[in-house]
């Protein structure tokens, strides 16, 4: 059994994880969220094993939470709330228990797919004008910036076309 939120399955796990830890690529990159006292955060989320670093969440979820997990566990699944402070973890009984900020950081994550899927649509096609033209693959030169334009609009049609702002 899975559960769907918005646009996504999930078969065995979603974790997000606030105010965590900069990425291990950017160890220089100061941790400046809501838990240290700044209003700047992201969140990663994992969906399935498959993790998306930096999803920004500074607007959806309250500073007292560190994760949410949800694991499928046999043919039933856990919820579980854990807190920044010494208070006990906070068990939802189902799903449809599961604040709204839930389902606003999974149309988040979606949306992150979206820029992912599109950045590499706008290079492949790139690539594909390129080498039909004549010329070799060895000598392309990828236009970054138009990709990460494309990709930047149909991240934000994609929020915007579930209620939620960039």
């Amino acid at each position: 059994m899975s559960i769907n939120i918005n646009n996504t399955t999930v078969t065995s796990q979603l974790t997000i994880i606030f105010d965590s830890a900069p990425n291990p690529d950017k160890k220089n990159q100061p941790n400046d969220g809501p838990a240290l006292g700044s209003g700047n955060t992201e969140s990663d989320v994992v969906i399935d094993g498959t993790t998306f670093f930096n999803i920004r969440s500074h607007t959806e979820i309250p500073t007292e939470v560190h994760a949410l997990q949800c694991r499928k566990v046999g043919s039933d699944w856990s919820f579980e709330l854990e807190y920044t402070d010494t208070r006990e973890n906070l068990t939802y009984e189902s799903q449809s228990d599961l604040p709204q900020w839930v389902t606003n950081m999974v149309k988040r994550t979606e949306a992150e797919k979206e820029w992912m899927d599109t950045y590499t649509a706008t290079i492949v096609s790139q690539q594909t004008s390129w080498t039909n033209a004549g010329n070799s693959i060895e000598d392309f030169v990828e236009d970054e910036t138009a990709a990460v334009t494309a990709a930047d609009s149909a991240r934000v049609t994609y929020l915007s076309n579930n209620g939620i702002t960039y």
